[in-house]
């Protein structure tokens, strides 16, 4: 006779299932903490090798930045682009 598993509860739980099925969450920053791929890819690594994929024309960023604001804007800007509407920019630059 073979025994069906119990079906999980609705909601959140950190109970059983949690501890012994413990999911990879991938996310797209490459230097999140702790680092999963350290020491084969240590933070001085990521950063030499992003420099040098930029600096070589493999990556554009010319529209990464946008907009950019002034210093006396940026207070305004910062809660527009930031806090209220995010996704009208990708990262927004100060000048000064």
């Amino acid at each position: 006779m073979s025994r069906l598993p119990k079906p999980f509860a609705e909601g959140f739980n950190l109970g059983r299932e949690a501890h012994f099925n413990n999911a990879k969450i991938v996310f797209s920053r490459a230097c999140s903490e702790p680092n999963p791929d350290y020491p084969r890819w240590s933070r001085k690594r990521i950063e030499e090798t992003c420099w040098e994929l930029l600096m070589n024309g493999y990556l554009n960023c010319e529209d990464l930045i946008d907009p950019v604001v002034t210093f006396a804007n940026s207070p305004e800007s910062y809660m527009q682009y930031v806090d209220q509407h995010p996704e009208q920019s990708i990262k927004m630059g100060v000048t000064f």
